[in-house]
């Protein structure tokens, strides 16, 4: 029963309870979903999209805008990255309908949501800009999902990825993650520091290795290599979260020395990157 100041009055037996409210009223006006699409995404699409690059988005809201994912649309291209300050993830998809170049930041929280209705499937999804383009529509058969933006201006996180490397190595996701893991339960207790040591070229391989008060551990892993041999740190979460949400079969590791920023890029995707920078160690 709905009683005066928007209490909600429950009895049920001997029991009863009352529930204050809030005006209907003051609830966030929600974008029409019958506007027009801005655009159409098959769901398979968008949802493999956002499970490779929403994960990187920083969850401190020190800086608001990157715990949101950039979301730019150009002609019949959408461009999805999210980035904290420690990795970039990037990646590049084809829409149904071509829309003028816009770009918004969604909060990745909304897009995880999202990555749980969408189905794998070629339906499409309808994406809609409220009129006040303060919030995004995802529209379902049976489901709206609404969100707001995130006002701000993204990073130019195009300046951070490496145009250039000095060493490639190809090699087997599931293999470097069968070496990460056991390596993260040594490197959890030494500020969770993963070292690759690649081989120079022609050489085989790469070395994974982590060491604490607690053990270490050494692993191989085999690689094509080429150009310089190199040694490089990472930290092992991120290592970890790159190798097991994106889901290709192999990678190409790029690096510029133990310095710069690691690029990973799934072999036959060129439209994915993810770009994770390196720990500086004393050794």
């Amino acid at each position: 029963e709905l009683q005066a100041n928007d209490t909600l009055h429950l009895r049920c037996g001997r029991f009863e309870t009352n529930i204050k409210g809030i005006d209907a009223d003051e609830f966030p006006a929600i974008g029409a979903a019958g506007e027009r699409p801005t655009t159409r995404i098959a769901q398979n699409v968008l949802r493999r999209a956002l499970a490779e690059t929403a994960f990187a988005a920083a969850t401190d809201e020190a800086r608001p805008i990157l715990t949101g994912v950039l979301a730019k649309f150009e002609g019949d291209q959408l461009t999805l990255a999210a980035a904290d300050n420690y990795r970039i993830a990037v990646k590049t998809i084809t829409i149904l309908d071509a829309v003028p170049e816009t770009s918004v930041v969604i909060p990745a929280r909304a897009l995880n949501e999202l990555t749980r209705i969408l189905a794998d499937v070629d339906d499409p999804v309808e994406v809609v800009l409220t009129g006040g383009r303060n919030q995004i529509v995802f529209h379902l058969d049976g489901i709206d999902l609404v969100s707001r933006l995130i006002d701000g201006q993204f990073p130019n996180y195009q300046q951070v990825v490496p145009q250039s490397h000095t060493t490639r190595a190809e090699l087997d996701r599931e293999e470097l993650l069968r070496a990460v893991r056991p390596a993260a339960l040594i490197a959890h207790e030494s500020a969770n520091i993963v070292k690759l040591q690649v081989s120079a070229d022609g050489e085989p391989g790469i070395t994974v290795s982590a060491n604490a008060e607690v053990g270490d551990l050494v692993g191989q892993v085999e690689a094509t290599v080429e150009g310089d041999g190199t040694t490089i740190a990472f930290n092992a979460r991120y290592l970890a979260d790159v190798l097991t949400n994106v889901t290709a079969d192999r990678f190409a590791l790029e690096l510029n020395g133990p310095l710069s920023p690691g690029v990973f890029k799934p072999l036959g995707d060129d439209q994915y990157l993810h770009v994770v920078m390196p720990v500086r160690t004393t050794s």
